[in-house]
């Protein structure tokens, strides 16, 4: 009789609950508490009243009343949801690498959803702090396979638009288009100056926004906050929201001439006519400078119109390139970037740049001691190289801005160092192609006539087999 009390004693409370393994599915942790049927305290002292000893026959239960449909939903009823739930498990596990043990973890949701329901977990139940139950309405198994759904589709699209024929197809356009690009290029700087920047700004938002749309799915949009970005939508800005407004024009003027132009040097930036990317890069470095020398010596309404409506004071003030107008105006902005930037980069996203493997330049420009930036800030230690690598930049900023003033002033100096910067960019295109891409494309015809060769040899060797055989 003792054993018997015991014995209803302990159906009559919960069991204490297993906590399930974790696994993680994609972005979603899955930790449940697994918790015995609810039903099961609630009808253990009716079914066990009735019996005297542990000795007593064993009787069948009675049959639990049909489910009621207006009846509201109780925790007693997942049963039925869980095994739905198994089979669009199975079903999911259909396709590859997607959820393969999800009806493992689905197995273990019966305690987690009655919580949810409205019954308390049991004192001492432990619980991941990383899953909460208000994050259940964010358990939707169809919103997740149909984004990876997405992602393989995407997946699929990308191989076959990488595909070596497509490929090969990709550069010739992209060659066609670099060529036919510098030829217009140079048709408006010689024949009508004054609306050159009317192609700059057509080919820029097309380059910047295939750009952005590439950098984004391969992870390096963080180049995209960087300072030439923000020099050419000020200049942008200037032409067509602001084009009589003679400090914005100055200001665009120090900055194509001092850090954009001088990045070409820095960074390498070359005329590889079959690369995108390194089109890009050389338009948006160059492209800005020409439309700022067009501007000073070839000015076009409506700032023409405007200063011919100011009077000589104005005129005055445009041909004067103060050290104010020129250096030090200038630097306001980039000074309130590099502000925004070192906040964004080093702070506010530098764990997240970190775990999720983004690029930016201050790792491309800091990957080795060869290099400028990276022969000084790797002189210090990790925590104290973005603060000098914002430094840096800063001072080689205002040394590429000291000499705005002769190129403000003498048309003859500001088109022989435009000419002589264009120069060293083909250079490097020229270095590109015969010293880089060359060797690749000898490299790879050496392969072929090696195997030629190879295949040469075997062909006889197998013909004096094919002949031993017929002597056989």
């Amino acid at each position: 009789m003792q054993q018997g009390a015991v014995l209803a004693e302990g159906l009559a409370k919960p069991a204490a609950p297993a906590l399930c393994r974790q696994r993680r599915h994609h972005s979603l942790a899955i930790c449940l508490p697994c918790q015995p049927a609810s039903g099961l305290s609630s009808t253990a002292e009716p079914a066990m009243s009735g019996a005297a000893s542990p000795t007593s026959p064993t009787t069948e239960p009675p049959t639990p009343p049909a489910p009621d449909p207006d009846a509201e939903f109780e925790p007693a009823d997942l049963h039925a949801t869980l095994d739905e739930a198994d089979s669009l498990a199975a079903a999911a596990a259909a396709s590859p690498g997607l959820l393969p043990a999800l009806g493992e973890d689905l197995s273990c949701l019966g305690g987690g959803l009655a919580a949810f329901a409205g019954e308390a977990l049991p004192a001492g139940a432990e619980t991941d702090s990383e899953f909460e139950l208000d994050d259940y309405e964010h358990l939707d198994l169809g919103e997740l396979l149909a984004e990876t759904t997405l992602r393989d589709e995407v997946q699929r699209i990308l191989q076959r638009f990488l595909s070596p024929r497509r490929v090969l197809l990709r550069d010739k356009i992209t060659f066609v288009l670099g060529t036919c690009s510098l030829v217009a290029g140079a048709y408006f700087l010689g024949y009508s100056p004054q609306k050159f920047y009317r192609l700059y700004s057509v080919e820029g938002v097309a380059m910047l926004a295939l750009r952005f749309t590439h950098y984004r799915w391969s992870r390096q949009h963080y180049y995209l906050l960087d300072w030439c970005y923000l020099a050419n939508a000020m200049l942008m800005l200037h032409i067509w929201v602001y084009p009589t407004n003679l400090l914005l024009a100055k200001v665009t003027f120090a900055h194509s001439f001092g850090p954009l132009l001088w990045s070409i040097l820095a960074f390498r930036n070359s005329v590889v006519f079959h690369s995108l990317d390194k089109m890009t890069s050389h338009f948006m470095h160059l492209y800005p400078a020409c439309v700022c020398w067009t501007i000073r010596w070839h000015t076009a309404d409506p700032l023409a119109a405007h200063l011919r409506e100011a009077g000589q004071e104005a005129a005055a003030a445009w041909e004067g390139g103060s050290m104010r107008d020129l250096i030090l105006l200038p630097m306001l902005p980039y000074l309130l970037w590099a502000v925004l930037y070192y906040l964004k980069v080093f702070v506010i996203s530098s764990r997240k740049i970190q775990e999720k493997g983004y690029e930016t330049l201050f790792q491309y420009s800091t990957q080795s001691r060869r290099s400028l930036f990276g022969s000084v800030v790797l002189r210090f230690r990790p925590a104290l190289q973005p603060l000098v690598y914002m430094c840096l930049h800063l001072l080689l900023t205002l040394t590429t801005m000291s000499l705005n003033q002769l190129w403000w002033r003498s048309y003859a100096a500001n088109t022989a160092f435009l000419v002589c910067i264009f120069a060293a960019s083909a250079w490097s295109g020229a270095t590109f192609y015969f010293d880089v891409f060359a060797a690749r494309y000898l490299a790879s015809l050496g392969i072929k006539a090696r195997r030629r060769a190879s295949s040469a040899s075997e062909a006889p060797s197998q013909s004096e087999a094919s002949d031993a055989k017929k002597q056989r």
